[in-house]
């Protein structure tokens, strides 16, 4: 990755971003979830997470460390890991969950995640 990390991070803010956005209607409202849109929602919101999970696993192949020794508070491996839970759990999938982690942890990720690409 010769570039250096601005387009990798530009693409993982925008899938965290984008996670954040569609979560705002079922934080509203969370009994939306047992509706179809609700429904499409969280799959859009799965696949970000998917998307979120690879990009930080990428950065962290190209530039070892780095996430952590910025940015301690997050839970990167955390970030990371749930992209496995997702692909290979998606059935079990809670959605109450799945919603406490974007109310919770996407802040915070989106605050790194934007401070790192600003330092580029």
């Amino acid at each position: 990755m010769s570039e250096g990390p601005g387009p990798l991070l530009d693409d993982l803010l925008t899938a965290i971003e984008r996670a954040s956005s569609k979560s705002q209607p079922l934080l509203l409202d969370p009994s939306q979830v047992e509706s179809e849109q609700g429904r499409d929602l969280l799959d859009v919101i799965c696949m970000q997470f998917l998307a979120i999970g690879e990009a930080l696993k990428r950065f962290e192949r190209h530039w070892p460390g780095r996430l952590q020794a910025d940015f301690p508070s997050v839970d990167w491996r955390g970030a990371m890991g749930f992209r496995d839970v997702i692909a290979h759990q998606y059935f079990d999938l809670d959605s109450e969950q799945i919603l406490l982690i974007c109310e919770q942890s996407l802040p915070a990720l989106i605050a790194a995640v934007r401070a790192l690409r600003q330092s580029q």
